[in-house]
């Protein structure tokens, strides 16, 4: 089973607010509209989103251009979303002017081509170039972006999370300047081209901890497309199969159900019990969202989340969102643990109510 294209990072752009950064009016349009040509590479008079794809990858693309070019991205994928498309339209010259101002906050009017701009401007400002940090990969520091790889990094923090050496030990430098990423279940290594500057704006991060992660999303999303790099940070996942990759172990996926048995205070539910084993034994555990009906914009729908413990005694689950931010709210209006940096426990009754599937590796 595959987890939803739904659950990338853009869902809740338009709620975000951004940082106000004083620029002449409609900047990010005249930036794309200075690119266009540049970007328009068969010089059709429109940019598709093979051309997109190959432009992503280009290292030529650079600072302020890539943010630019990014922020198209975003666009396409987001106005393809909006009406339902499973293609994403080529956009003309013309079509710029569209993208640019048909997509707003309601609440604040900010659009968001310029919320899209500051987002990853930041972004690549905050990102370190080099491969690791000063320290060992952190689990913590590594969040998702606009890839639709949720499945694949949350069974890679929980590898991280619990040895980090892993995952450093995972990437080797080749004398041409490509990485060769082996995970310990795959057969062969996958041969990489450092993240662009692109890359690095749009997709996984872990900022000053080093490119590391976004390498290995790379390299397991090219696995994912049967070698295609242009279209490795498009590709879902399967959590067992990111778990198995891992581990070089087995994994099996299991049903949540939304209506339990009743259960004793400190009995573990039947869903859960397999899953608090794995954990017992310093196994990796993935749970993720029902595709609709969760109980509130709390929860990602078809979203994977890390496992991090199973507490029978407070009759509780805690788990760590990939995007390393929004989880459930109190009355407030503020994450329950006052933090929001992804990681939250919620109560048995609310994991069935809004969890439908736990992939565990089993050996």
């Amino acid at each position: 089973m595959r987890i939803s294209s739904r659950s990338v990072s853009h869902a809740p752009i338009l709620k975000a607010s951004a940082q106000n950064i004083s620029r002449v009016e409609d900047f990010v349009l005249k930036q794309q509209q200075h690119y266009f040509d540049d970007w328009d590479l068969n010089h059709n008079g429109q940019i598709s989103w093979s051309e997109m794809r190959r432009n992503v990858a280009d290292s030529q693309i650079q600072g302020e251009e890539s943010v630019s070019l990014a922020t198209l991205y975003g666009l396409m994928e987001h106005d393809a979303a909006y009406r339902g498309l499973q293609r994403k339209p080529p956009v003309t010259y013309n079509r710029l002017y569209d993208l640019y101002y048909d997509y707003d906050n309601p609440d604040t009017g900010e659009l968001a081509a310029d919320y899209f701009y500051q987002k990853y401007a930041g972004k690549l400002e905050e990102a370190g170039k080099e491969l690791f940090g000063e320290s060992l990969p952190d689990g913590y520091a590594a969040k998702q972006g606009a890839a639709p790889s949720c499945g694949f990094l949350a069974a890679t923090f929980a590898t991280v999370w619990k040895e980090p050496a892993v995952a450093k030990k995972a990437i080797v430098l080749q004398e041409d300047g490509d990485y060769e990423v082996q995970f310990p279940g795959l057969p062969r290594p996958i041969e990489v081209a450092p993240p662009t500057d692109t890359e690095r704006a749009l997709f996984s991060t872990a900022q000053q901890n080093g490119t590391w992660i976004t390498v290995l999303e790379k390299a397991w999303g090219k696995h994912q497309a049967g070698g295609d790099e242009l279209r490795a940070f498009e590709m879902d996942t399967n959590p067992e199969d990111a778990i198995r990759a891992w581990t070089n172990g087995s994994a099996k996926t299991t049903r949540v159900a939304k209506n339990p048995k009743e259960y004793k205070k400190g009995e573990i539910p039947f869903s859960l019990k397999t899953a608090y084993r794995a954990l017992a034994e310093d196994r990796t555990v993935v749970a993720w969202t029902r595709f609709e009906d969760v109980s509130s914009d709390d929860y990602v729908v078809g979203h994977a989340y890390t496992v991090t413990g199973i507490h029978p005694e407070e009759g509780s689950v805690s788990l760590r969102n990939p995007w390393g931010h929004q989880e459930p709210l109190g009355d407030d209006g503020k994450p329950l643990d006052k933090k929001d940096d992804g990681l939250f426990e919620i109560s048995f009754q609310q994991f069935h109510k809004n969890f439908k599937m736990l992939a565990r590796q089993t050996g």
